[in-house]
Parts: C-alpha cells; structure tokens; sequence
C-alpha cells in the first residue's frame, strides 16, 4: 500500500539536499526584501512558498523510490491529548479591550 500521506522523516541525504533547498529559497527571499511591497511581491512570496514545498515532497518522493520504503515519524500522527491532558494556557491578554 502506498502512504501517499505518511509524513516521513529525512535521511541524511534527504536532510542535505532539503538544506541545500531552503539556503538557495532563503536568499532568494532575501532579494525580495529589494522590492516594493505590493501584490505582485506577495504573489512571488506565495509562489515561492509553494514552489519550497513541492520541493519537499519531491525529496521525500525520492528518498522513498530510493529506500524502496516508507519510515514514519512515530510521533506524527497521534491522537491530540484531550482537553485535561493538555497544558494550561491562558487567553492572550489586549491591552487595548476596556
């Protein structure tokens, strides 16, 4: 059976080609910074997120069809604790509200 939804944690070669990836996609961005804010320039950080992406899962496609199998992150994909196993938080306080 194909996992096409299993998320599956990197290999080393997966892991350096993924780094190699994000360090071209982050300069990228850093030239966008040169740019006139704008919706053509939200369009291209749009894009580029997507493109980030579908690189992902081109690594992953590939370190699967390498390994010939797919290792699950064992902590992915488990049940959310229930309302009295989860931590305490209180709501964000708005300085602003009367």
């Amino acid at each position: 059976m194909r996992k096409t939804f299993s998320y599956v944690r990197y290999d080393n070669e997966s892991a350096a080609k993924q780094q190699g990836f994000k360090k071209a996609f982050e300069e990228i961005e850093t030239q966008l910074s040169t740019l006139k804010d704008g919706r053509a320039k939200s369009l291209v950080i749009t894009n580029l997120e997507v493109a980030y992406m579908w690189v992902g899962k081109a690594i992953r496609d590939e370190q699967i069809e390498r390994d010939g199998k797919v290792v699950e992150d064992p902590k992915r994909g488990e049940e959310p604790p229930t309302p009295s196993e989860a931590p305490e938080c209180s709501p964000p306080q708005n300085p602003k509200a009367p």
